[in-house]
């Protein structure tokens, strides 16, 4: 006796919904894609960075990190506050500032370029190749877009 079609059909489709789910699950990106960013799932030990680099917005509390142990990485994160719509990203400068370390000016760093990695509609961004280069955290709330200033590490 010949099994009906559609039981196949079924079958086939369950699995393909199922592993569609798994490989939608770990991508929190709204458009991003690993083009845009240098270090997918870096481990590590990421402290914020203050000076204006990290803020606060609309009772969100959102910080550029870098990863403290090899200093080669930046992300942003939203550490607190976060709501449903929320999108965060991190920009990175074409341009590198080898022999400097602190706050430049948004004129200096979009001088040569810029990349932005993200946005992302979870909680934080992958990362950024930081070394001579600066970063910044942003971040869409509520319909408007607020970011830090941009820190070279």
């Amino acid at each position: 006796m010949k099994k009906p079609r559609t039981g196949r059909v079924i079958a086939a489709s369950a699995v393909m919904v199922s592993t569609g789910a798994l490989l939608l699950v770990p991508a929190s990106a709204a458009s991003a894609t690993e083009d845009d960013c240098d270090g997918i799932a870096v481990v590590g030990v990421f402290r914020a960075v203050e000076s204006g680099a990290s803020f606060t917005f609309r009772d969100r509390r959102v910080e550029l990190q870098n990863e403290s142990a090899l200093d080669r990485y930046s992300r942003a994160e939203i550490k607190s506050g976060r709501r449903a719509g929320d999108r965060l990203w991190v920009d990175r400068s074409f341009r590198s500032f080898p022999d400097f370390k602190g706050v430049v000016t948004d004129q200096q760093a979009k001088r040569d370029g810029w990349k932005m990695c993200g946005p992302y509609t979870g909680s934080r961004t992958q990362s950024v190749f930081n070394a001579n280069y600066a970063a910044r955290a942003c971040g869409e709330f509520d319909g408007i877009t607020k970011c830090g200033k941009w820190w070279v590490d």
